[in-house]
């Protein structure tokens, strides 16, 4: 029973959510507008930390694994 009662609150809620998008689209634009660049330099400059560190785990690797060629050639 409790099942059905959250799927019918869910479709109503969901009515709810659509009809007040459609009345306050004027609204929702200008707010998205506001809060994408904002999003797009965070995004951005998530995506340049984490290339940036795997490039750099990359580069540590590759010094290990000479290091270690060059310290089994020595013995």
């Amino acid at each position: 029973m409790s099942n059905v009662i959250g799927i019918i609150v869910g479709v109503v809620i969901t009515i709810l959510g659509i009809l007040l998008l459609i009345c306050w689209w004027p609204m929702f634009v200008g707010v998205f507008k506001g809060i994408l660049p904002i999003l797009l330099i965070l995004i951005g400059a998530g995506a340049l930390l984490y290339f940036i560190s795997e490039i750099k785990s990359k580069l540590d690797v590759g010094k290990e694994d000479t290091t270690t060629s060059e310290g089994s050639k020595k013995e």
